[in-house]
């Protein structure tokens, strides 16, 4: 049994039987659906991934498929939207929140806030420059200021700082999103996750692999310490979970297929694996 933390309805990923074979491959299990608004801050400026999707899936295939929400915050009816997507009893989250604002943007905190209130978690993707949610440092203000409020941690800057000397200078030549060997100790997102109980972590797509696979030795003691508060997801586009050609004509592997031999070989036991691929996510969602 898996529970995928993180999944769109998007590239080969078009159908709920797509999302279901894609886990069948690694044990069966429940898949939970994140919508994008679409909007000129938006990851998905000129088109969305609607809310209407996620709920069809649901519909589809209840108990096996759940829905996070998601609204711009530029949308004057959003905290409304908001409340009436989850009073349909649907919506497990808000997410993917992937805005083109600083994490602590006023309207992303009243969102923030309305989740805290109706006991929905909140998965944010981090990035820098003035890409998704970035001014990373400032989101420790957020988790200050919103203790009743769930977030749930996800991409490059939120992983990269797994490590101290993680690099923020975005213009930097030796800049990389996915930055390579051994961590150093004492990292934000590692402490922030001890630090504050309304942290978790969404171990999902590239970054989270290679916050994981950098270092195996840190992987081990990152995953046994946050052993509670961590989760599985792909964020994978392929259809099946045998991986997929992409429109540049190269080939992408699974990310299911690259990160849980990473789990199961830095897991300090089933026990342990099963926490972080199965039961963190249905104790936080309720599912």
């Amino acid at each position: 049994m898996l529970v995928d933390i993180h999944t769109h309805l998007y590239g080969g990923r078009k159908t709920v039987a797509n999302l279901l074979s894609h886990l069948d491959l690694y044990g069966g299990g429940k898949s939970v659906v994140l919508p994008i608004a679409g909007g000129e801050v938006t990851a998905v400026r000129d088109h969305a991934w609607p809310n209407e999707e996620a709920l069809a899936a649901v519909d589809e295939k209840p108990g096996q498929v759940f829905a996070f929400c998601h609204v711009n915050p530029f949308d004057r009816n959003a905290l409304e939207t908001i409340s009436k997507l989850h009073a349909t009893g649907k919506i497990k989250g808000l997410g993917e929140h992937k805005v083109k604002l600083p994490v602590d943007h006023p309207y992303s905190m009243e969102m923030y806030r309305l989740c805290g209130e109706l006991g929905l978690p909140v998965l944010i993707h981090f990035d820098y420059s003035d890409h998704h949610n970035y001014n990373f440092p400032a989101f420790e203000g957020v988790l200050k200021a919103l203790p009743g409020t769930t977030f749930i941690g996800h991409a490059m800057a939120y992983w990269s700082n797994v490590s101290a000397d993680a690099d923020s200078d975005y213009k930097s030549p030796a800049f990389k999103d996915y930055p390579e060997g051994k961590v150093v100790r004492g990292g934000l997102t590692d402490r922030w996750l001890s630090d504050y109980p309304n942290l978790y972590g969404d171990l999902s797509a590239t970054s989270g692999f290679n916050a994981m696979a950098r270092d195996e030795e840190f992987g081990a003691e990152f995953l046994a310490r946050h052993r509670k508060k961590l989760m599985w997801g792909s964020d994978c586009p392929c259809p099946e979970g045998k991986g997929m050609v992409q429109p540049n004509g190269k080939f992408r592997q699974c990310l299911s297929e690259r990160m849980l031999p990473v789990l199961r070989k830095l897991c300090s036991s089933k026990a342990h694996y099963e926490d972080i691929t199965w039961h963190n996510a249905e104790r936080l969602l309720k599912i």
